[in-house]
């Protein structure tokens, strides 16, 4: 971790670029393998492994959640499931916690909503080892709770009932192919009960800064999606959404393929920060 906030920052920010980089690599591999391409693959991995891995961005972003870093986001979450008297809900509510960094964030809230908490790569027992992405895929592919064994440890009944909320909070950002960030959209609304709510949290200048994205562009691809925008509230470094996957939500007429990386904001010193679907 870094000696301060800002450093720890820095470094993070710098993990994501290697992690954007690795995915633009290996997609030319796909297309072309070439020598070049494999020697350039194998720096960033070395680069990755020498800030930590996965290991370490897990826990810088963990420390990231104390108050004095911007705190935990289900504490925005939490007051507007209230708002809906969903906590007077007949049964728990199902919550997938997607990148879930600690199982106790909705503690204090265990008597009216029972967590899933999942993460590619866990680092509290309580958090278990799935890919969102591979979520009712044929194999489980020995994804388990962090601490079990293999044969104790076949998740895949926790699936199986669609979810009446599903928190990405700063998970889409941390993808580097803009199609999969569109993926990780589709594939919680399939996830999502009826009339479920979807919230969304990220970096700030992921809207604010981006060349391709920014708040109408989001809300034009929820819309695609069936999403209906509930809240919306920016904060000095986030940005958080709630929406509701509902069938009167307008749609837009645009199909899958239509929302590609489209120059919105050309001013310079802007990020390429984008979402395909």
């Amino acid at each position: 971790l870094g000696k301060s906030s800002t450093e720890t920052r820095r470094r993070i920010n710098h993990f994501h670029t290697l992690i954007k980089e690795y995915s633009k690599l290996a997609a030319l591999r796909a297309k072309a393998p070439a020598l070049e391409i494999d020697e350039r693959i194998e720096l960033v991995e070395r680069e990755m492994a020498q800030m930590g891995g996965l290991d370490w961005y897990q826990k810088a972003s963990l420390l990231g959640q104390c108050k004095s870093r911007g705190g935990d986001t289900s504490r925005w979450l939490v007051p507007k499931l209230r708002d809906l008297d969903l906590h007077k809900k007949e049964g728990k509510l199902r919550l997938l916690d997607v990148g879930a960094l600690s199982c106790l964030n909705y503690a204090k809230e265990r008597a009216w909503i029972d967590v899933v908490p999942i993460d590619l790569n866990s680092q509290e027992p309580g958090i278990y080892q799935q890919d969102f992405l591979d979520i009712g895929k044929q194999a489980n592919d020995g994804q388990t709770r962090a601490g079990e064994d293999e044969e104790d440890g076949d998740i895949s009944h926790l699936f199986e009932t669609p979810f009446d909320v599903i928190c990405l909070s700063l998970v889409v950002n941390f993808i580097g192919d803009p199609v999969r960030r569109g993926d990780m959209l589709k594939q919680a609304t399939r996830l999502l009960a009826p009339g479920g709510l979807l919230f969304l949290v990220l970096p700030l200048s992921c809207v604010t800064n981006s060349r391709y994205l920014d708040d109408e562009r989001l809300l034009a691809i929820a819309q695609h999606l069936g999403l209906e925008k509930l809240h919306m509230h920016h904060t000095a470094k986030l940005a958080h959404y709630l929406y509701r996957l509902s069938s009167s939500a307008t749609r837009s007429t645009e199909e899958d393929g239509q929302f590609k990386k489209k120059m919105l904001h050309s001013a310079p010193g802007r990020n390429n920060f984008s979402i395909v679907i």
